[in-house]
């Protein structure tokens, strides 16, 4: 299982990686066109969704309270530490890659080291499993 999650994971680096080089050629593609697989694998790792969005921060902060959104609750979950932990390992490596479109879809060129990716991908699994078992456990707050 864990090698599908890092091909998951490599699809998106790569496609990330290639929407990188074309917005520093002038070329910004919109948000929507972008697949998140990230999200699919903090799913299928079983971690809730992100729904801080259904909660009232201004409120929170001092602002009005607005009586459609919900005050904060142990249902509210935020995926962002999870995240960022993914681009905290894909950050120095993503700076040195070359992606380009083939018939076949997005590839990296060879001489980058695809293993080097794919183990920080691996470490990065691991981690997410890791602290799943502290979130089922309770221990993180």
């Amino acid at each position: 299982m864990k090698n599908h999650l890092v091909n998951l994971l490599f699809e998106e680096f790569k496609q990330q990686a290639f929407f990188d080089d074309l917005e520093k050629k002038g070329l910004t593609l919109s948000d929507a066109i972008v697949v998140k697989n990230w999200e699919i694998v903090a799913d299928i790792v079983g971690f809730p969704r992100d729904n801080t969005l259904e909660y009232d921060f201004d409120f929170m902060n001092g602002g009005q309270r607005n009586e459609s959104k919900k005050l904060p609750d142990d249902e509210m979950f935020c995926r962002d530490f999870l995240y960022n932990n993914y681009y905290d390992a894909i950050e120095s490596i993503a700076k040195n890659q070359e992606i380009f479109v083939t018939d076949k879809g997005l590839a990296i060129r060879e001489y980058f080291q695809e293993e080097k990716i794919r183990e920080k991908l691996g470490t990065h699994i691991d981690w997410l499993y890791e602290t799943y078992e502290k979130y089922k456990n309770g221990e993180l707050e």
